[in-house]
């Protein structure tokens, strides 16, 4: 059990990380520019860490999953924040 908890996590810091690096270094300004690469590699190393360690690609189907679903949910909890607001 405890090694799926690790799995999950460490692959929910992957997709975070090479999520930021894409974005930091696309949008960022050439002095953040170096700050997105560096995100970029570690969630490569991540990736090639999680990769190396675990053989089961049922764990990373399972990490996908709950990261894309904690970040549909704080959009969607923004957004209600925000209609909330509006209409009071």
């Amino acid at each position: 059990m405890m090694d799926i908890v690790i799995s999950m996590g460490l692959t929910g810091a992957m997709l975070a990380m090479l999520g930021m690096g894409l974005l930091i270094s696309y949008y960022g300004s050439s002095k953040t520019r170096n700050v997105g690469l560096l995100f970029l590699v570690v969630g490569i190393g991540l990736a090639y860490y999680i990769t190396s360690i675990d053989d089961s690609p049922i764990h990373f189907g399972n990490a996908f999953i709950a990261f894309i679903g904690g970040m549909l949910g704080g959009i969607i909890g923004i957004i209600i924040f925000l209609v909330a607001i509006i209409k009071s």
